[in-house]
């Protein structure tokens, strides 16, 4: 019987945690955790254990907890995070896992046709400022929540 690395465990709890996601979110989810080492022919890295499980049990927290989830894009970054991608109407948002946490941006194409660029940072296990910043993208707050 062969031993199973934490980092294999973790992608493993990863995976069946997405059970709960639509089937177009699992494939992307398992799309990361195949990705190797190098995957995009410059020394990228592979997509962090636990950075993949906490974009999981974030992305099945707000469909949960939000009547009319959007579902995101999903990209790896080149050094093992990933970033979630909303775009819709006037807004978009784009949260990227960070060594320190969330690094969040918001976009928006105010009344007079400019757009307009929000920033913040939050903890990792600060989910009440995800939230605030998925009402911010789904038109339910109109100020940005990390001022």
């Amino acid at each position: 019987m062969s031993e199973i690395t934490i980092a294999e465990s973790v992608k493993r709890t990863a995976v069946e945690t997405a059970a709960s996601l639509s089937a177009q979110l699992r494939q992307k989810i398992n799309a990361l955790v195949a990705l190797e080492s190098n995957w995009d022919g410059e020394q990228a890295k592979s997509v962090k254990p636990h950075v993949l499980a906490d974009v999981v049990e974030t992305l099945r927290q707000l469909s949960q907890r939000t009547d009319k989830f959007c579902e995101p894009f999903l990209a790896p970054t080149f050094d093992g995070f990933v970033q979630m991608e909303w775009r819709e109407n006037n807004r978009s948002l784009d949260i990227e896992a960070v060594d320190k946490g969330w690094s969040a941006v918001g976009t928006e194409i105010g009344p007079d046709g400019q757009r307009h660029y929000h920033i913040g940072e939050f903890e990792r296990n600060d989910f009440a400022q995800l939230m605030n910043c998925y009402k911010w993208f789904s038109g339910n707050e109109s100020i940005w929540p990390l001022l």
